[in-house]
């Protein structure tokens, strides 16, 4: 697999003047939420208990529970931005198996990871409270404006220098500040290949992607088109403070399809992790 690098590795330098990069990108940046760590209360965390309400059972994967890693509130999401195929009401949790850390291009790690809707909860915690994994740290939520990567056609067509490549990554990365990546909706921040919305559809519906062999697969023309239904639900980065690490220093996609999204269903939600 290519890294978001491999667009202008090896290219020879130049003295042409580089162009105003951030004029011809601005047109191509969305909204979407970051996710940012608060010392103050809030109803949304990483870590600590889920809140899960009795009658909803913790989530296994082979006998095992599940890692508890979020508890998001959908109103303080779109009071920072709405989203239009979120859910205004409830809370959504996250949970993974961080023991086997499964891919998600295999279609037999369906199970390694939960998204669930749930009430909210009705006030503000302050942390600290029970750990059942990840230590608990409160967050908030913060509208930013985030640019697709190197593999997009909207960018391979702006043509970049490698001086204007640099460029262009810097004012990627520079919306997050000094901040992890953690983020809602908008275009994942990718370490290899940007594909994810179509490795999601194919996987999710009992496609193999972990090879070039899934092209010849007969199923791949009839299921391609869906792909574009998918929608990043959360980019959750490797962390030092939450103790987590994805691969090699990578990160994990959550991606859900807008429809059932919409409707409240996170069942048929699908994780991706990549790495270095």
């Amino acid at each position: 697999m290519t890294n978001r690098f491999s667009r202008w590795f090896g290219k020879k330098q130049d003295d042409t003047p580089a162009r105003d990069v951030a004029a011809l990108a601005a047109p191509l940046a969305v909204p979407a939420v970051h996710v940012v760590k608060t010392g103050g209360p809030s109803r949304s965390h990483f870590g600590g208990s889920p809140g899960l309400p009795p009658e909803i059972a913790w989530p296994e994967h082979d006998g095992a529970r599940l890692a508890f890693l979020a508890r998001l509130s959908l109103p303080d999401i779109h009071r920072a931005h709405p989203i239009e195929w979120l859910p205004r009401d409830g809370a959504l949790l996250f949970f993974y198996d961080i023991a086997n850390q499964p891919w998600g291009f295999d279609p037999k790690d369906r199970g390694g990871w939960a998204v669930l809707h749930v009430p909210d909860l009705a006030d503000a915690a302050s942390p600290p409270r029970i750990s059942l994994g990840l230590p608990q740290r409160n967050v908030v939520f913060r509208r930013i404006e985030v640019l697709p990567s190197f593999d997009r056609e909207a960018v391979e067509q702006l043509t970049l220098s490698s001086k204007e490549s640099d460029r262009y990554a810097d004012l990627s990365d520079a919306v997050f500040g000094d901040e992890p990546r953690h983020q809602i909706a908008g275009f994942p921040s990718t370490i290899q290949d940007d594909g994810m919305e179509l490795e999601s559809q194919l996987a999710s519906n009992g496609v193999y992607c972990g090879d070039e062999q899934f092209n010849s697969d007969s199923r791949v023309p009839s299921l391609t088109p869906g792909a574009v239904n998918w929608r990043l639900l959360l980019q959750f980065d490797s962390e030092d403070d939450l103790d987590v690490m994805w691969g090699d220093a990578g990160l994990i996609y959550y991606w859900v399809e807008a429809d059932a999204a919409r409707a409240g269903r996170f069942e048929n939600a699908w994780l991706i992790l990549q790495c270095h």
